[in-house]
C-alpha cells in the first residue's frame, strides 16, 4: 500500500509507513516541482494563452540543445519517483526473518514490477516525443535530395551555359538569428512585407521529380498585419525570367523566359545548381522566377508533397470535408501505377487520408483552379484537426511524415515569431487575386491578366499588368485595394462552416 500510495505523491507512502520525515522530504521535492508547473500550465492555458506559451517555447527553437537538457531533467525526475517508490516498499517490507510464502514473495514482485512501470512508462512516453522534437528542430528541411550534385553542361530543350561547380548549402532552417532589428524579428528583414511562396507538389505514378501544382504567395506586413495572396496557375507558359538572373539567357525563349508550364520551373531549377546557388536549387529559381512575375522579393517557400498528407490526415483520426460539387474521375491514378474510378457525391464526409488525397487530387472534373481550391479544402480541414494535445500525442506519426513531405527554408528557430505573425492576420481582410484567365474582377471587359495564349492553348501572362496589379494589392489598405482592384469574394470550395 505504501509503495502504491508514492507512486501518486512521492513521499505519501513514507507518511502512510510512519516515516514521517522522510515523507516530509519527498513530498517538499514533488511540491517544489509540481507547483511552479502547476501554476505556469494555468497562466498559460487561462490567463495569457498563446503569447506565454510562445515565450516559453522561443529558448526550444533557438537553441535545440535545450531539449537534450529537458530530457536529462526527466531521467532525473524518473529516478527521483522510482527511488520514492522503492523506498516506500522497503519501509514497509518484511523483516528478514519473517515467513512469507513464495507465491507471496513472487506476488510481491510482481506487483512492485508492475508499480515501476506506471511509474516509468509516462516518462518514456515524453522521453521519446522530446527526442522527436529534437530531431524535428535540427532536421534539414531546406535541402532536396534530387537537387543535381554534379554541374550540368547542357540544360534539356535547347539551354546552353557554361556551368560551374555546384555550391555548397549556404543556410539551415536552424541557425537563422532570432534577434530583433529595427524592432522586428531579424527573418522579417529590417522593412516592408514577408512574402512567402507556398507550393503544393504532386510527385504522382509516371512523373519524373515533383511538379508544384499549387502555388501560392503570401504577403503580410508585420507591423500592420495587412495580408495578401496571389494564387498562380500551374499552367502558366513562357514564365519571364529576370534579366539580371544567371538563367536569363538559359533558353531559346522570347525576352528570356522559362518556356515549358510554370509548375516545372522546380524541378527544372533542381537541375541546374549552377545557375540557381543555394542550399536549394530548386527553390531559388521559383522564388526568383514567380518573384519576378510578380514585382517583389520572395524570401521564403514551404514545399508539401500531397502524399504525406495521408499519414498525416490518417494519424488525426480523418477531416471533415464538405464537398460542393461532384468528384468524378474513372482515371485517378493509384500508387501502384494503376487507376480507379472515383465518385465522390456532394455532402459532407468524415475521411481518411486516401480518401481527402482522392478530393484533392483528381483534376478530371474540374479545371485547375478547382482542383487548388480543393487542395486548401484539406489544408484547413487538417488544420482543424490537429489540436496541440493530438499533436503531441501522434508525433512518431508526424514527425516522419513531416521530414518526407515537407521542404522548407522558413528558420525553425523563427517559428514562434511566424505563429504570432499569422495570428495578426484579419482573415475578414485578405486581399485575394488568382492571376487566371477571365478573372472575375475584369468580367464583362476585354481586360485580362493575360497577354497571350501559345499554340497548345497555354496561357502566357501580362508581366507588366500583373506586377502593377500587385503593387496596387500592397500598397493600400486592404479593404481599399479590393476596392479598387474590383475584386469578388472567392467562390467557397470548401462549403459551409462546419459546427
Amino acid at each position: 500500500m505504501a509503495a502504491l500510495l508514492s507512486v501518486v505523491v512521492p513521499g505519501l507512502g513514507q507518511l502512510y509507513a510512519g516515516r514521517r520525515r522522510r515523507g516530509w522530504v519527498f513530498i517538499a521535492i514533488t511540491a517544489a516541482i509540481v507547483i511552479p508547473a502547476g501554476v505556469l500550465l494555468v497562466f498559460v492555458v487561462f490567463v495569457r494563452g498563446l503569447g506565454l506559451a510562445l515565450t516559453l517555447s522561443r529558448p526550444f527553437f533557438e537553441h535545440p540543445g535545450l531539449l537534450l537538457l529537458l530530457l536529462g531533467i526527466n531521467a532525473v525526475l524518473l529516478v527521483f519517483r522510482v527511488a520514492a517508490v522503492l523506498d516506500a516498499y522497503l519501509v514497509c517490507a518484511p523483516v528478514p526473518g519473517d515467513r512469507t510464502s513464495r507465491t507471496t514473495g513472487i506476488a510481491i514482485l510482481v506487483g512492485m514490477a508492475m508499480l515501476v512501470a506506471v511509474v516509468v512508462v509516462p516518462h518514456v512516453w515524453s522521453g521519446r516525443r522530446n527526442l522527436l522534437l529534437y530531431d524535428l528542430l535540427t532536421y534539414d528541411f531546406v535541402s532536396d535530395p534530387g537537387q543535381a550534385t554534379l554541374p550540368s553542361t547542357t540544360a534539356t530543350s535547347g539551354a546552353a551555359t557554361t556551368a560551374t561547380s555546384a555550391p555548397e548549402p549556404s543556410s539551415t532552417t536552424t541557425g537563422a538569428s532570432t534577434t530583433t532589428v529595427a524592432g522586428r524579428p531579424a527573418a522579417f528583414g529590417v522593412g516592408g512585407r514577408v512574402n512567402i511562396l507556398l507550393l503544393g507538389g504532386d510527385a504522382g505514378v509516371g512523373r519524373q521529380g515533383i511538379r508544384t501544382d499549387t502555388m501560392t504567395v503570401v504577403s503580410v506586413d508585420p507591423d500592420t498585419g495587412w495580408t495578401a495572396m496571389f494564387g498562380i496557375p500551374r499552367n502558366l507558359i513562357q514564365v519571364p525570367i529576370p534579366p539580371d538572373s544567371p538563367a536569363h539567357d538559359a533558353w531559346d525563349c522570347p525576352g528570356g523566359c522559362f518556356p515549358l508550364i510554370a509548375n516545372e520551373i522546380y524541378q527544372w531549377g533542381l537541375q541546374r545548381p549552377d545557375l540557381f546557388p543555394g542550399a536549394n536549387s530548386g527553390a531559388t529559381a521559383v522564388k526568383e522566377i514567380l518573384g519576378h512575375l510578380l514585382g517583389i522579393d520572395i524570401a521564403y517557400f514551404a514545399l508539401v508533397d500531397l502524399d504525406g498528407f495521408v499519414t498525416m490526415i490518417d494519424a488525426v483520426g480523418g477531416v471533415d470535408i464538405t464537398v460542393v460539387e461532384r468528384i468524378y474521375d474513372e482515371t485517378y491514378p493509384n500508387p501502384d501505377g494503376t487507376f480507379s474510378v472515383i465518385d465522390i457525391q456532394p455532402g459532407t464526409y468524415h475521411m481518411d487520408g486516401e480518401t481527402a488525397l482522392q478530393y484533392a487530387r483528381s483534376r478530371h472534373s474540374s479545371d485547375d483552379f478547382g482542383r487548388m481550391g480543393r487542395q486548401r479544402c484539406v489544408l484547413e480541414a487538417l488544420a482543424r484537426e490537429a489540436d496541440p494535445l493530438t499533436l503531441i500525442q501522434q508525433l512518431p506519426t508526424f514527425v516522419p511524415a513531416i521530414e518526407q513531405s515537407v521542404l522548407t527554408d522558413i528558420p525553425l528557430s523563427a517559428l514562434p515569431d511566424f505563429i504570432e505573425l499569422a495570428a495578426r492576420v484579419n482573415t475578414e481582410e485578405i486581399v485575394s487575386i488568382r492571376f487566371m484567365p477571365n478573372a472575375p474582377e475584369f468580367a464583362g471587359t476585354a481586360t485580362s491578366y493575360i497577354a497571350a495564349w501559345n499554340p497548345e492553348r497555354y496561357p502566357i501572362p501580362d508581366r507588366d499588368f500583373i506586377a502593377a496589379t500587385v503593387h496596387t494589392a500592397l500598397d493600400l489598405p486592404p479593404l481599399e485595394a479590393i476596392r479598387v482592384l474590383n475584386l469578388l469574394p472567392l467562390e467557397d470550395a470548401c462549403g459551409p462552416p462546419l459546427p
